[in-house]
């Protein structure tokens, strides 16, 4: 009976790439924003994540969408 071994080889884990960082920094950025704010609510924070969701998406789409090669 063999023993079947679980290896992580991190050299094949990838960085997800700086659009995805940026994108999440912005979001922690407006969730702390609007805990401090007196004025703002989390109605507030998910407009900005739903804008900035479909955005990202978008902008990953047109990305993709120019690669292509006919």
């Amino acid at each position: 009976m063999e023993e079947n071994k679980v290896t992580l080889d991190i050299s094949k884990l990838s960085m997800p790439n700086m659009e995805f960082v940026v994108y999440v920094v912005a979001l922690l950025v407006a969730m702390i924003v609007v805990a401090i704010a007196k004025t703002l609510t989390i109605s507030s924070w998910f407009a900005f994540f739903e804008i900035t969701t479909a955005v990202y998406i978008l902008s990953r789409g047109v990305a993709k969408a120019h690669n292509v090669k006919e």
